[in-house]
């Protein structure tokens, strides 16, 4: 089915339903409360647009929203020439990729972490994670999920884990369930850590 500006509307309607109705239940049936919600790259002003309207202070929930473009850049400031290094040697450069990943998830979670200490007693806290674009071509949302999941925030005044919403550039494997094409590229065929698919 393609996806009409309808569609991708009623689905993040959907997704934000089920924040609202089922907040405490997130993450129950799958092992962790993340939501992935898939979109076509050709959507994403789209979508932001739609999570800056609908996703904001003033509701049922506290909406944190993180930015991968500025995390990943501010994360890295200074070490451009290393980088480059390191990723450009054949043998140590799939693991500089796979320490960067995991440097761009410590620093997600020390983030998150510092966004949670702000938050009201009483406040039900959701983390919108926007631009993962900014993972290609070191990672994808998956392999940061996974090295989240390793150190996962909580919400310090209930200790539960905190819903993470994934904006995920992308387009949905045909005939396959919890499968996706980051980026909506065929060679980034990746199945969702865990979470549940919007």
């Amino acid at each position: 089915m393609p996806a009409t500006v309808d569609f991708l509307e009623e689905r993040f309607d959907t997704m934000l339903a089920r924040l609202n109705e089922s907040y405490d239940g997130i993450g129950h049936s799958s092992g962790r409360p993340y939501l992935y919600f898939v979109y076509p790259p050709t959507k994403d002003q789209y979508i932001r647009r739609l999570a800056d309207d609908r996703m904001h202070a003033g509701q049922s929930l506290h909406y944190i929203h993180i930015d991968l473009i500025r995390l990943t850049v501010e994360s890295l400031a200074g070490q451009e020439e290393r980088r480059t290094e390191l990723l450009n040697e054949p043998v140590r450069g799939a693991n500089a990729g796979i320490s960067i990943v995991r440097l761009w998830a410590r620093r997600l979670a020390q983030e998150i972490t510092a966004s949670l200490s702000q938050i009201e007693p009483t406040s039900r806290p959701v983390v919108v994670l926007r631009g993962v674009a900014a993972l290609h071509p070191l990672g994808n949302p998956s392999s940061l999920m996974e090295s989240v999941a390793e150190n996962e925030p909580r919400n310090p005044h209930t200790e539960r884990t905190v819903p993470i919403v994934l904006l995920v550039p992308g387009t949905h494997a045909p005939q396959a369930s919890r499968t996706y094409y980051f980026l909506g590229l065929p060679q980034s065929r990746l199945s969702f850590y865990r979470g549940e698919e919007m």
